[in-house]
């Protein structure tokens, strides 16, 4: 895998930095895309020590429009991208059906479900060009399979995420590429902690019982999906491709 490319979104937080790490552990350059700069800048001075080259870029993933050119300056930079990894994600929103808003719900749908959907087809559009084959992997959640305290926006958008997956992968087999997805349950990321301002007491409790109740009543740490998706970037993954791998310790048992 060294010298490969990845490409992350939400790569300066949570799962898209451990990803970061992860993969550049393994030999892999990254670009990491995301809106917060200050975050970008850390994450950065954080990870710049283990080898491979990083590349951050401040963008709005809200902004469909510049997805063409946040992507053309990761191709520019390294000449090619082998692995895209969408961790942005958008989690807001009431838990009460009927109360659900409009605005929430446009900017949901927007940041969780088009842009992974414009982006994946970006990428897929060249690797296809270049030939080589890829991998994608998308980070959806256990939402996308839950019905009880759930945010219908958000749910809604991860579960259209992981049929993106299974049509992407049917059509791009051909070209040697593969597409998944992770699904996380309850775990302990800056957009759950420190956005959400949610202490981590809270998480243990909801992972002990109730509709996020998991087998291990313990609360995932972004590694442990960081570790999902880097293994289905390896090419040890070569025959998986169009499947979910739930990441929530037994919350989700398909």
């Amino acid at each position: 895998m060294k010298g490969k490319v990845a490409f992350i979104t939400g790569g300066a937080n949570g799962i898209g930095r451990a990803s970061a790490k992860a993969l550049l552990e393994l030999g892999v350059n990254v670009a990491i895309l995301d809106i917060n700069e200050q975050a970008l800048n850390e994450a950065v001075e954080e990870l710049k020590s283990i080898g491979p080259e990083i590349m951050p870029i401040k963008a709005d993933l809200a902004m469909v429009e510049e997805l063409d050119g946040v992507f053309n300056s990761a191709v520019k930079k390294f000449g090619r991208v082998d692995y895209l990894i969408n961790s942005a994600a958008c989690l807001v929103g009431s838990y009460d059906f009927l109360k659900e808003s409009r605005e929430v719900w446009d900017r949901v749908i927007q940041i969780n479900l088009t842009m992974p959907m414009f982006l994946m087809q970006r990428f897929l559009r060249h690797v296809v060009e270049r030939g080589g084959g890829g991998r994608v992997v998308m980070v959806t959640s256990a939402a996308a399979f839950r019905a009880v305290k759930n945010r219908p926006a958000y749910a809604a958008s991860k579960a259209g995420v992981t049929s993106l997956v299974r049509i992407a992968a049917a059509q791009m087999g051909a070209y040697d590429i593969n597409v998944n997805a992770v699904a996380p349950g309850t775990t302990s990321t800056h957009g759950t902690t420190v956005a959400r301002n949610v202490d981590k007491e809270v998480l243990s409790r909801a992972v002990s019982s109730g509709p996020s109740e998991n087998f291990f009543k313990r609360v995932s740490e972004p590694e442990d999906v960081a570790s999902a998706v880097a293994y289905l970037c390896h090419p040890g993954s070569r025959q998986i491709t169009g499947q979910t791998i739930h990441v929530s310790a037994g919350t989700i048992t398909p």
